[in-house]
């Protein structure tokens, strides 16, 4: 029997997926390379208004970003290791690499979900302008692209396993959340 949950949080940048993971899963890990990634910029002098980096600040953000990646994996690797529930923040761009975790966790015991969080574009844009960690309109624009092509493959692979929230969780969470997710 898995006793271990992994859920996949995913949605483009601005959708909500850390406020989610914070508000509703406490009592879960929260595997996010931006997490690492905050960190690295701040302990290397670097503010977290990436939009505003010059090209020399560009590039050492880049070789920061493959030591957060670096970092949050093998995060992953000890809560796996630890047994502990987990939930794994993404963009969602690319299925392929999602799947691969997916079928290495369930390997290693998890049972996995995953909950798509859509937001309307100007929304997303509008809360990356306003946060901390900002970067520019494009790449947000490119996130949520990225991210929303993806939702029939999620929902062809995790079947009732997948949850599509639009615009909002707070009219699903107790369906998903303390009744069949949690």
């Amino acid at each position: 029997m898995k006793n271990n949950k992994a859920i996949f949080i995913c949605g483009a940048g601005g959708s909500g997926k850390s406020t989610y993971i914070k508000e509703k899963l406490k009592n879960y890990k929260h595997i996010d390379v931006d997490v690492f990634y905050e960190k690295l910029l701040k302990s290397n002098g670097l503010h977290l208004k990436i939009k505003q980096f010059s090209k020399e600040e560009l590039n050492v953000a880049n070789s920061l970003f493959e030591k957060a990646s670096n970092q949050n994996h093998t995060f992953l690797l000890e809560c796996i290791e630890n047994k502990v529930n987990i939930a794994i923040e993404s963009i969602g761009r690319d299925v392929d690499y999602i799947l691969e975790q997916r079928k290495y966790l369930e390997k290693n015991g998890y049972e996995t979900s995953m909950i798509m969080i859509y937001k309307e574009l100007d929304i997303c844009i509008d809360r990356v302008e306003k946060r901390e960690r900002s970067y520019s309109k494009n790449v947000t624009i490119k996130s949520w692209n990225e991210s929303y092509r993806n939702v029939e493959s999620y929902k062809a692979e995790f079947k009732d396993k997948f949850y599509l929230i639009n615009d909002g969780y707070e009219s699903i969470t107790e369906s998903v959340s303390e009744k069949r997710l949690l």
